[in-house]
């Protein structure tokens, strides 16, 4: 048996973006034949080596901390797609064809139709819905690369989700339910901890009365951090203990520090910008008292269990979080900490008080967060999981 994996970035990105990759392939190389192409060839390393398990690189390198360089390398994949989809019709014929991602509109159908291989794909993101809604000239361009993908996912021999809600929505729009496996993200429990963030907390000016709600990750307009931020404006100002501490960069993040020049808050909003790395980022989760976890409420933004979440319940903090289906399937209103609904200031100040006035509350919350974030988000499990998934339907064949 034969299984291949497609990912745009290579598989050292990949395992950025989804660390338990290496044990997917180590555990599919036992049971089967498995080609892993993509780019980047020299940052394939020997960590990636394993019996069973061999690569193929195409020519070029993609930096993913460039907008250019990412859309301009995204551009140069479409155009080796159609060979390496040949490649697989008439010399390495798959059983089945992995492709982890579904930014890239039309990629798994180009890949279906020229390869005549059976397709995996993970359906995840949802970019073009997202700025279409703000940008009404994408409509058109939307809706047909969406039917598209609508397409290729109905002759797909297996969807992956990494949500329920996503799942129930490819069931509605035709695909069979047999065919579509939720596979939760994973956490490496050792990359997001709980840690003594004191002296930390203390290089960013937070004092020990101080409460400190912490949002990471890439600051774009559907994000809605700008949002919280003015919503958050009376509150940081009638009380000089609220502080919110925003990680990451982004569209965003120039608005955000106008709008902390403009009021002064320099104090109590702090901006990091990207950190170095994620040992960075958890170090800085841990100064903080609250998780933020906010999107605007977009059509797509239901289908998402975010890093912003899972992140900060394997810190054990109790998170503050939008009322989204995603989101609701991981946390229980005062469990793991409180929802409010995304288009709603006075929810979220409301629920804002009453997290800042309880310490203990808000302790108790992150433990059970983290608990639950362990159970749900195992690497072991959801690794072998994938594996399970991906052999089951490479035996299977085409719907």
């Amino acid at each position: 048996m034969r299984v291949a994996l497609l990912y745009r970035y290579g598989v050292h990105d990949h395992k950025e973006l989804y660390p338990i990759i290496p044990d997917v392939l180590r555990l599919l190389g036992q049971k089967c034949e498995v080609l892993y192409m993509g780019p980047n060839r020299r940052r394939a390393g020997a960590q990636y080596r394993f019996p069973g398990v061999t690569y193929r690189f195409v020519p070029f390198s993609v930096n993913r901390a460039s907008t250019f360089d990412k859309v301009a390398k995204a551009l140069l994949w479409y155009a080796w797609l159609p060979f390496i989809a040949l490649y697989f019709r008439f010399f390495w014929r798959a059983d089945l064809i992995w492709i982890d991602e579904s930014s890239l509109p039309a990629h798994g159908r180009l890949v279906q139709m020229i390869s005549g291989r059976p397709l995996a794909i993970s359906v995840v993101d949802f970019f073009l819905n997202i700025y279409s809604e703000k940008f009404t000239w994408l409509r058109p361009l939307e809706k047909r690369l969406n039917a598209i993908d609508l397409k290729s996912w109905l002759k797909a021999a297996c969807l992956l989700t990494r949500s329920e809600s996503l799942r129930r929505y490819l069931i509605t729009k035709g695909a069979s339910s047999e065919r579509v496996v939720v596979t939760r993200d994973a956490v490496l429990p050792d990359l997001f901890m709980p840690g003594d963030g004191t002296a930390l907390r203390r290089k960013l000016g937070f004092g020990d009365a101080d409460v400190v709600l912490c949002h990471h990750g890439i600051l774009h307009p559907n994000k809605g951090i700008l949002r919280v931020a003015g919503w958050m404006l009376p509150a940081l100002q009638a009380d000089p203990h609220l502080k919110m501490l925003i990680i990451g960069g982004g569209p965003d993040l120039e608005p955000l520090r106008e709008l902390v020049r403009k009021h002064q808050l320099q104090g109590q909003i702090i901006l990091t910008g990207w950190l170095a790395s994620h040992a960075d980022v958890n170090a800085h989760l841990n100064t903080a008292d609250i998780g933020l976890v906010m999107r605007i409420g977009q059509s797509t933004d239901h289908f998402h269990v975010t890093g912003a979440l899972i992140h900060s319940m394997m810190c054990a903090l109790p998170v503050l979080a939008c009322r989204l289906d995603g989101i609701r399937e991981i946390v229980t209103e005062g469990r793991e900490g409180v929802l409010f609904d995304p288009d709603s200031a006075e929810e979220f100040l409301q629920k804002l008080a009453l997290l800042k006035k309880d310490a203990a509350w808000r302790r108790e919350m992150g433990h059970r967060g983290r608990a639950r974030a362990l159970a749900i988000f195992n690497p072991e499990q959801i690794a072998k999981q994938t594996v399970d998934t991906l052999i089951r339907f490479a035996r299977l064949g085409p719907p």
